[in-house]
């Protein structure tokens, strides 16, 4: 249940109207009270009078005599100069003073002197020779030593049109580029040394040129290429490369005839693909190092980028 509300309760006009007249009149009524009438005004103004009467100054009878001012007299005498008196000097002092005593004449002789010339004087300067056995210390100065001249870069002939390329990675997966890391993919490079065969064609270029700071390729012959498969290619479930591989899917003799067919065009790579070959290539370390860095281009002497021929040794050298 909800308590009902106090009705609100409105003063009607008349009452207002009522109290303000009361208070009107009372308010006139103290006003009346506190106003002092006239009579009483009157009665306070009136103040009695002060006749003021004159003073009277009382003069004194006697006289105040005033004291004497004295005079002051001045006497002016007059100041005569004094003057020493100079008593007289006897005669005999007096001659005494003024004639000297006679003293002896001195004769001086001169004589003429003729000096002689100087004579040169030879300097003599002590030089130390060194004694046969003896070798004479030098203070050697701190050669400045030149800067060492830059080696001459590598000069490398291009490679063959429709050549194949054999492409190793070099470097690892730590701190590459998103981009980078999708074109090394894209090659099927995933991992540190690994390698694969590709065709060379404007477009791998270009490919190659974007992640040249990561792999290393060049072309290869078909020995080359047929020692590889031999000792690094794998089948479908892990079976080595054999030359019944050959026969049986692209009837050919053996591995080698295989690898001038790639080479010259007859066999695709990607029938070699399809066929069962795995396109990655699992390489090791090279076994006597790499012999400089892996940061610089080959040309500039370092193991990265384009190195024609040469990729054969370092192929050796990881398989």
């Amino acid at each position: 249940m909800t308590a009902k509300k106090p009705k609100r309760t409105t003063k009607s006009a008349s009452k207002k109207s009522a109290k303000a007249k009361t208070t009107r009149a009372t308010r006139a009524k103290k006003l009346e009270k506190n106003v002092p009438s006239e009579e009483k005004l009157e009665g306070k103004l009136e103040e009695p009078k002060v006749e003021a009467e004159p003073l009277e100054t009382e003069q004194p009878d006697r006289e105040v005599e005033q004291p004497a001012q004295p005079t002051v007299e001045l006497e002016t005498k007059s100041i005569e100069s004094a003057q020493p008196e100079i008593a007289p000097i006897p005669q005999s002092e007096a001659e005494s003073r003024v004639s000297p005593t006679p003293v002896e004449p001195i004769s001086v002789e001169t004589e003429l002197v003729e000096h002689e010339p100087h004579e040169a004087v030879t300097e003599i300067r002590t030089v130390l020779k060194p004694q046969p056995g003896v070798k004479r210390e030098v203070k050697k100065r701190a050669a400045v030593r030149p800067l060492p001249k830059p080696l001459p870069k590598k000069k490398l002939s291009q490679p063959p049109k429709d050549s194949i390329l054999l492409i190793v990675r070099l470097r690892g997966t730590f701190g590459v580029p998103s981009y980078i890391e999708r074109t090394l993919q894209s090659l099927r490079l995933r991992n540190r040394y690994n390698a694969t065969f590709a065709r060379n064609s404007p477009s791998m270029i270009g490919m190659l040129r974007q992640v040249k700071d990561y792999v290393t390729w060049g072309d290869l012959a078909p020995t080359e290429i047929a020692k590889l498969l031999k000792e690094r290619g794998q089948v479908n479930g892990g079976r080595p490369v054999t030359d019944r591989f050959a026969t049986e899917l692209f009837s050919k003799e053996n591995i080698d005839s295989l690898a001038e067919a790639l080479v010259t065009g007859e066999i695709d790579l990607h029938s070699l693909w399809e066929k069962g070959l795995n396109p990655i290539f699992r390489l090791r370390p090279p076994s006597t190092g790499f012999g400089s860095t892996i940061k610089k281009s080959f040309t500039s002497h370092g193991q990265l980028g384009y190195r024609s021929r040469a990729i054969a040794t370092l192929m050796s050298k990881m398989s």
